[in-house]
């Protein structure tokens, strides 16, 4: 009996993760299909093909799980190793079923998806039942019962609900077990559950057989088969049949139970139930022999045995060789019936010496524990001895902390004022430059009016006096007014020269290259000194405050080289590269030594070097006392000198 309602907790579980596929369209997928939607159609089969035909699922699980693992792809790694586990599981290979699925638990243990976790767990937990290791059985089951519950999974709850009621049959509390069954029950009808309400009425139907309440039993197991056929499940027919035919045979009705039995027989050899196959064939066995038909109990019985064999389910055997013993009794058959007998105490034997050692290994596992705690009673007094002295130690350790975090936040302190002391010293030192600058300007704008007043006055009014002169007479002679002409056209000459030191005209309608240009020829005019100017890719678009100051500082360095150099020549090249705009300016007069720019109170390096500071330039200068020839560079970045 034990059998047919373990194999309804099987297809139970597994149903409830898969239910809806259809074969048809998941091997299409698995056909066509390419990388993880075909390794996850290929498992798919194989889980929906582990009740039907499980070596073909297993082949589908294996090459799936093949190429999950090909792939590294942990997910589907470890959803393959858990159906091949379900295959094995569903065909009584217990071992190798436990192999993957305890694989599959490690690597969803690591991915932490609860709902998946529990899914194994409770698949392990089948496996320990069906093997009879109630406790670990328990003990997965109620692991995955916390996790659905945390998930919130009511009908996932509901299904370990059955599966704890399954192993407490199994430990004869059969009260308690069917409170567990009739509340996964109602959560069922709640949810509208009508396989979950089935599979609860099966197994029902079970615990009410061993309760000796028959009527009951048949109730619920004739329910559940009308259940399963209502939604067309077949693969859960026989356990429910098997069911009532058991209950009918206790009712004295054979007849029917044989009826029931032998239904759920060819189901059992359809789907490869082996262990299952193997009780209801045994049970069918004793059923003919009660009736008198020994030889067909024999056949029966020795089938069953054989089936036992080869899975070694040693309850299924140990029934057996009793029953066989029965029969070869009732034949008359003494030496046949005492072998059996004796095969039957051998294996009854084997099982209680299992359980006997199960029993010593537990006494002795609590005899090494109370002796553990003796030991761990004295280590506990002697770690509070030593955790007094810790205690001590790490208040002077933390002492010492706190000591060493106030010299390093005092360090901290003392270095963050000398950063703000070095930032006031050089925003001062930026003070004093941009008012350096500021008075460089100042002076140089006086400088500028100075010497525009004194064009003005020695040169503007020497001209208009001797105009005056020259028309003021009563009776202006042609000579004079020639001369008058002479003074007007020396006038407009010197008119156009101070316009141009102050602003030259081509500057603003033109570009900086022209300016300079224009500036060549008027050194050019005195024969003195040949200046040239040439230039290489210099925009047109440059910035006007940009041009003044440049074509300022050029003409400034040009009026020093003038002054004090003594040069024939002067050459001015302007050469736009990619980054920056850069001028050149080389003469052929005496050196000097640039450093003494640095200390010099002249106006007219302050003057350079201020406009040089309003476009971000510079200016490097190459030249020593006693060489001929100087070479002053000055150099613009782009961004600066481009259009706004």
């Amino acid at each position: 009996m034990k059998l047919q309602i373990t194999l309804v907790l099987s297809l139970f579980l597994r149903l409830t993760h898969a239910q809806d596929y259809n074969l048809d369209s998941i091997k299409a997928v698995a056909d066509t299909a390419r990388g993880d939607i075909k390794i996850k159609s290929l498992i798919d089969l194989c889980w929906e093909y582990r009740f039907i035909n499980a070596d073909t699922a297993r082949i589908y699980g294996m090459k799936g799980l093949q190429l999950a693992r090909k792939g590294e792809n942990r997910e589907l790694e470890a959803y393959g190793l858990h159906s091949v586990g379900s295959a094995h599981e569903a065909q009584g290979n217990y071992t190798e079923a436990l192999d993957y699925e305890l694989k599959a638990l490690e690597i969803r243990r690591r991915m932490g998806d609860k709902k998946k976790i529990a899914g194994t767990l409770n698949n392990i937990g089948i496996i320990h039942d069906e093997r009879g290791d109630f406790k670990e059985a328990l003990e997965y089951y109620h692991e995955a019962h916390q996790l659905y519950t945390e998930t919130g999974e009511q009908s996932l709850i509901a299904m370990v609900l059955v599966n704890i009621g399954i192993v407490l049959k199994e430990q004869k509390d059969y009260r308690t077990a069917v409170n567990y069954y009739r509340e996964a029950s109602l959560v069922y009808k709640r949810l509208g559950k009508e396989f979950g309400m089935a599979a609860c009425h099966a197994n029902l139907g079970s615990v009410f057989f061993y309760l000796n309440e028959y009527d009951s039993a048949l109730h619920y197991s004739l329910l559940a088969t009308e259940e399963f056929r209502k939604q067309n499940i077949q693969q859960f027919l026989p356990a429910s049949l098997s069911n009532a035919g058991m209950a009918l045979h206790k009712l004295k009705r054979p007849k029917e139970a044989k009826e029931y039995l032998l239904q759920s027989k060819e189901l059992f050899e359809k789907y490869e139930n082996k262990k299952e196959l193997a009780f209801g064939i045994i049970y069918l066995a004793e059923i003919y022999r009660e009736e008198g038909n020994i030889s067909e109990a024999e056949r029966l019985a020795l089938n069953g045995l054989e089936i036992a064999n080869k899975i070694n389910a040693q309850q299924e055997m140990l029934r057996a060789h009793q029953t066989l013993s029965d029969i070869y009794l009732s034949k008359g058959n003494l030496s046949k019936a005492l072998i059996e007998f004796k095969n039957y105490s051998t294996i009854k034997d084997s099982l209680f010496s299992q359980e006997k050692s199960k029993q010593i290994a537990e006494l002795q596992t609590r005899y090494e524990t109370s002796k553990k705690e003796g030991e761990i009673l004295l280590l506990r007094q002697e770690n509070e001895l030593k955790e007094s002295r810790l205690e001590r130690n790490q208040i002077l350790v933390i002492l010492l902390v706190i000591g060493i975090t106030g010299l390093i936040l005092l360090g901290f302190l003392w270095r963050n004022r000398l950063v703000l002391k070095q930032r006031v010293e050089i925003e001062a030192t930026k003070a004093e430059l941009r008012q350096s600058q500021l008075e460089a300007v100042i002076t140089s704008q006086e400088e500028e009016r100075k010497r525009f007043a004194a064009d003005l006055h020695d040169g503007m009014g020497q001209l208009i006096s001797a105009v005056k002169l020259n028309l003021s007479k009563d009776h202006v002679e042609k000579n004079s007014l020639n001369h008058a002409v002479e003074v007007l056209n020396e006038m407009n000459t010197e008119i156009r020269n101070i316009a141009f030191n102050l602003m030259p005209q081509v500057l603003i309608k033109g570009g900086l290259t022209e300016a300079l240009t224009e500036l060549a020829t008027r050194v050019n005019r005195a024969g003195k000194i040949q200046m040239t100017v040439s230039e290489f890719d210099v925009p047109d678009d440059l910035q006007s405050d940009k041009k003044v100051a440049l074509y300022r500082v050029c003409q400034e360095w040009v009026n020093n080289v003038i002054k004090y150099s003594k040069c024939s020549k002067i050459n001015l090249q302007l050469v736009q590269h990619e980054d920056e705009l850069v001028i050149t300016l080389e003469d052929d007069g005496s050196g000097f030594d640039s450093h003494s720019l640095a200390n010099s109170q002249g106006n007219g390096w302050r003057n350079i070097n201020s406009r040089l500071t309003l476009v971000n330039g510079q200016i490097d200068i190459d030249s020593r006392p006693g060489r001929t020839g100087t070479t002053a560079t000055i150099s613009v970045p782009r961004i600066l000198v481009q259009a706004a």
